[in-house]
């Protein structure tokens, strides 16, 4: 077999549409564009997403606005209310609060938060807990326990109050240290006294 005698598949190619050339071969008088319009004339194309002028739908769909913090943390918030279904010294788990049905699962971490009064002294072990809270358990003779407690930054190491330091300690010129004074008797020494010179002159 030789390179000429190569050709395509049968139904492989077809043959080029021929408009306008009557309307015997399908596409005539209007070349398969309709009857005028803006669609039908030649270089004209409306815009991707044009819908005629009414407002298009990329537009009318509500706009995504901020983010979604991927690092985010759900906790399931328990209320001192729920604390007084227990006996004064029992020691309150996620897993006994799972036990009393008062949590629904343990996947998620548990907050306690200060809604309500608490009159019984209690061992409540927790991730977290609000200030409130903690406050209340303790006034009440109870302990808190947080398992997580949130971590806060140190202001002084964080980048934007180095930044700021640090450039306050360019700006600041130290300057130079204050010379000494001569000792009063050096400085005598050294300079012999007016009346002293005149005398020697009159004497020569």
């Amino acid at each position: 077999m030789q390179a000429h005698q190569l050709k395509p598949s049968p139904g492989a190619r077809h043959a080029k549409r021929r408009v306008g050339r009557g309307n015997a071969g399908g596409t005539g008088t209007y070349s398969g564009k309709g009857l005028k319009g803006q669609k039908a004339r030649a270089g004209n194309k409306p815009r991707r997403f044009f819908e005629g002028g009414q407002t298009r739908m990329m537009k009318r769909l509500p706009h995504r606005r901020g983010f979604t913090n991927p690092f985010r943390v759900e906790y399931q918030p328990i209320n001192l209310t729920d604390l007084r279904k227990f006996e004064a010294g029992t020691e309150v788990t996620p897993e006994l609060l799972k036990e009393r049905r008062i949590l629904r699962s343990l996947r998620q971490p548990v907050k306690v938060l200060g809604t309500g009064e608490i009159d019984r002294p209690l061992t409540v072990t927790a991730p977290r807990f609000s200030a409130s809270a903690k406050t209340k358990i303790e006034a009440a003779g109870g302990t808190v326990v947080e398992t997580a407690p949130r971590v806060i930054k140190d202001p002084a190491t964080s980048k934007k109050k180095y930044g700021k330091k640090k450039k306050q300690q360019e700006a600041t010129v130290e300057a130079p240290p204050a010379k000494e004074d001569a000792p009063a008797a050096e400085a005598a020494g050294d300079e012999p006294a007016a009346d002293d010179t005149a005398a020697e002159e009159v004497e020569e």
